[in-house]
């Protein structure tokens, strides 16, 4: 019995030190290796489900530019005006659609500004009319005070008509003062 103990010994301290080689053996971890190959292709996944509708109806003009000289005064030289024709302002854009106007100094493409627009010496507006087929965009400039001398400086216009949407009357959540977000929500460029 005493030999059978012994056997059993020594078998089980053979265990316990094959058991602790691995375990005694842990170096520190080597460096990644080369990445692989690329996998094949996989193959093409279903058709995703149609996008809500877009805003391509929507027309934006081409910066307009308005020299100091073409812009008509009243008698004391405190309004002026000045119009552009364009078909795309319908009766129904005037009723239930949308034109938002924005304005920039000749010359200053990187600032622009939202109109209206009111500082200490003028306020600077539109207004769109349609009248006997003719269809314009006005933009009319206030002094408070009648001017001396003409007005001596060229502005640029710019102005998008958004059509009533006739299957949901909605309009994305946009900041139409916000220049730069209407330009990056409609991916216009200038």
């Amino acid at each position: 019995m005493k030999k059978l103990l012994r056997i059993a010994f020594t078998m089980l301290s053979i265990v316990v030190a094959l058991m602790a080689i691995p375990v005694a053996c842990k170096g520190p971890q080597g460096d990644v290796g080369p990445q692989g190959p690329a996998g094949p292709q996989g193959t093409q996944g279903t058709q995703g489900p149609a996008g809500p509708a877009g805003t391509a109806n929507l027309m934006a003009s081409n910066w307009m530019r308005v020299p100091d000289s073409v812009w008509i005064s009243n008698q004391d030289s405190t309004y002026y005006v000045v119009s552009r024709e364009d078909a795309t302002i319908t009766q129904a854009v005037l009723d239930r659609g949308l034109v938002m106007a924005y304005y920039r100094n000749a010359g200053r493409d990187n600032v622009v500004f939202s109109l209206p627009t009111v500082n200490e010496e003028m306020s600077l507006g539109y207004f769109m009319q349609v009248n006997g087929g003719r269809s314009t965009i006005n933009f009319d400039l206030t002094f408070f005070q009648p001017r001396r001398q003409p007005i001596d400086f060229d502005l640029e216009f710019r102005w998008i008509v958004i059509p009533p949407n006739t299957t949901t009357g909605r309009l994305k959540s946009v900041d139409w003062k916000d220049y730069q977000a209407v330009r990056r929500e409609l991916g216009l460029t200038d």
